[in-house]
């Protein structure tokens, strides 16, 4: 049975203290020949010297780089993936991975050819620093769509896998700016391609202080999560904005409903009224009832 190249693409940032249980757990996948790409994102601490270990061994690849942020080394790091890998792998640096993890999910890319754009991602199963598990993610209520695309993310990053034509799509022109790279992917390939969110787990999701943005195991501190950092972007519309460049970068080339859905959202709030009965439309959605609430209300309040 014919085995597709998949390249693992790893952005690492003073990540010295899991990395090791992360790299071992994905160079014994029992899928063959997964090729590992790894950009450092100007570490300060051990990083590189624990890297180091692997970089004699033959499907490994390590790169020193500058620090960029997550977003712009995430989106870096697919620039610098191989035109020919059938599948890229998406990797946090704290994680562990059950063993089936990426065997899984080509397993179900599979069925989808190498023409459409499609993206696989999956619920995570989430744990303390000493893996105990605390929890699991929410699975959405709802399919994938591009109607959620827009104004929530519900691909996890370290999930994602992408075939070729996701892969090509994407780095036609990248972003400038935007929220996550995770997300920019969720919009890309809900846009023109097929999006599979896989309800079991194949991945320990290491819940911890330095995590940048991770699930949250309790209803309380997924709100109070949201609080701070509603909060802290004050009046910044960075959905609208992500919305916005994703228009600029692929407005004239979306399928008319796509296209539809994206102009509306961008130009129907530009007034109270506007935002006011776009607020009752259903078009753009987030996945739980309360959720939905809070976003119809930032919407009037023009705070998205």
């Amino acid at each position: 049975m014919r085995n597709p190249k998949v390249q693992v693409l790893l952005s690492t940032y003073n990540g010295q203290k899991y990395l090791k249980e992360l790299m071992d757990s994905v160079l014994n996948q029992d899928f063959p020949d997964i090729e590992i790409l790894v950009r450092d994102d100007g570490s300060s601490d051990e990083t590189l010297y624990v890297l180091k270990r692997y970089s004699g061994i033959k499907n490994v690849q390590i790169l020193p780089g500058e620090n960029l942020g997550a977003v712009r080394s995430f989106l870096k790091l697919l620039q610098l993936s191989s035109p020919n890998a059938e599948y890229v792998v998406f990797c946090d640096q704290d994680d562990v991975w059950k063993e089936d993890k990426v065997s899984r999910a080509i397993s179900i890319l599979e069925k989808y050819g190498n023409n459409l754009p499609v993206m696989y991602c999956s619920r995570v199963t989430i744990v303390d620093e000493k893996l105990k598990i605390i929890g699991s993610s929410q699975i959405p209520r709802r399919e994938p769509a591009f109607g959620n695309a827009l104004v929530q993310n519900i691909a996890t990053g370290c999930t994602i896998i992408i075939n070729n034509a996701a892969q090509q799509l994407i780095l036609k022109k990248l972003p400038s700016s935007a929220m996550m790279h995770d997300w920019w992917i969720y919009q890309v390939v809900s846009a023109f391609g097929k999006v599979i969110y896989d309800v079991e787990s194949r991945i320990l999701y290491r819940q911890h202080s330095g995590n940048m943005i991770g699930e949250k195991s309790s209803m309380f501190l997924k709100w109070r999560e949201r609080t701070r950092r509603f909060l802290k972007q004050g009046r910044i519309q960075y959905v609208t904005l992500q919305a916005e460049e994703f228009s600029k970068i692929y407005g004239e080339s979306l399928p008319l409903d796509k296209k539809l859905i994206l102009e509306r959202f961008i130009n129907e709030r530009k007034t109270f009224m506007g935002r006011l009965r776009y607020a009752f439309k259903n078009e753009t959605y987030r996945q739980t009832k309360v959720d939905n609430i809070i976003f119809r209300v930032l919407i009037i309040l023009n705070r998205i």
